[in-house]
């Protein structure tokens, strides 16, 4: 409940902080105090918030803890090269949606705290646009070692949850084998390609743009990459290839790899070759795929990740100059998956 305080010398209203005994009044100064009720001792203060904060007080059946934040335990919607992925949320009311990456094998904690330091990086730049591309990064939370509840001592990393963003574009393509409508595809790119360029803005190249890593919009025009284990500073070396996507790497991928804009934007091109129905290691593409379409993608998935790097703006703009051409005028073409 509210309370409204007034001077008792002057009538004039009284604004006390939280938890104030006394306040002064601003306009005539005079100290007023406050009613006793006010006053909350600190051991009421400790108890009332280790009950609030408690997991166990809200029965929850699976948690997590780092330090005194606790979360609850949701469905795994996902399973990558070194962590598994559970929905959850804060355990206590109110609470936050969250998305819960958790460490398999503590060998592999210099990738995930790779992810923490780049995205931490990242969402620190100054580069043109990064109010608005920030936001379409993974939204860091809490970082470190599960100090109670399941999995305690494991590595975990914890980000804000973004609503419709359900399915991985690995998804797509295990849904559509023979390919999704170029259409598609053209829009798909383009926000993938917008990531990409704020990202080499940043000087940062994210390493491993593979279909696991892209997450699609249900129902809207919007992609989202994630996936920054592998991410670093252009001319760094890879810091590890992901298990069972070489063919989306170049050919030298026994060696270790430079971190550099055009290797992204290779990795791109052969995401996009995946879900037309191609082969992402030659480029190879069904012929129903518009011969302009076809062309700039080959053109990039084939070239020298070592080379000159093209600008991932740029080659968004002839992509959208491509979909008039062949399209017509731009109209909504989404990606319909299964419930």
């Amino acid at each position: 409940m509210e309370h409204a305080y007034m001077c008792p010398q002057c009538n004039a209203p009284l604004t006390p902080s939280r938890f104030a005994r006394s306040v002064k009044c601003s306009y005539c100064g005079t100290t007023v105090q406050l009613d006793d009720h006010m006053s909350v001792s600190s051991r009421t203060f400790r108890e009332a918030f280790r009950v609030w904060n408690s997991p166990q007080s809200y029965q929850i059946p699976a948690w997590v803890s780092l330090g005194e934040s606790h979360w609850a335990l949701g469905q795994c919607i996902a399973q990558g090269d070194i962590s598994d992925v559970y929905t959850g949320h804060r355990a206590r009311w109110p609470t936050e949606l969250v998305v819960l990456k958790i460490l398999r094998d503590q060998r592999d904690s210099k990738v995930l705290d790779n992810e923490w330091e780049v995205l931490q990086m990242l969402h620190r730049s100054s580069a043109p646009g990064a109010d608005t591309f920030t936001m379409l990064l993974p939204q860091p939370v809490l970082h470190g070692n599960i100090s109670a509840g399941q999995y305690e001592g494991t590595r975990l990393s914890i980000f804000r949850w973004e609503s419709g963003f359900y399915n991985s574009l690995e998804a797509v393509i295990r849904l559509y084998p023979q390919g999704i409508p170029p259409r598609a595809s053209i829009w798909l790119w383009r926000r993938i390609l917008e990531t990409l360029s704020f990202l080499h803005a940043s000087g940062m190249v994210h390493g491993a743009v593979l279909p696991s890593h892209i997450l699609i919009q249900e129902n809207e025009h919007g992609a989202r990459l994630v996936g920054y284990g592998c991410a670093g500073r252009a001319g760094e070396k890879l810091l590890t290839v992901p298990g069972s996507s070489e063919s989306f790497y170049p050919r030298s991928a026994q060696t270790r790899i430079t971190l550099t804009a055009q290797l992204d934007l290779m990795m791109s091109a052969r995401c996009m070759v995946a879900v037309l129905g191609g082969n992402p290691a030659d480029a190879s593409l069904p012929s129903t795929v518009p011969s302009p379409l076809a062309s700039i993608v080959q053109r990039i998935a084939l070239t020298d990740p070592t080379g000159t790097a093209e600008d991932a703006w740029k080659i968004r703009a002839e992509l959208g100059k491509i979909a008039e051409n062949v399209f017509g005028p731009p109209q909504f073409i989404p990606i319909t998956m299964p419930s």
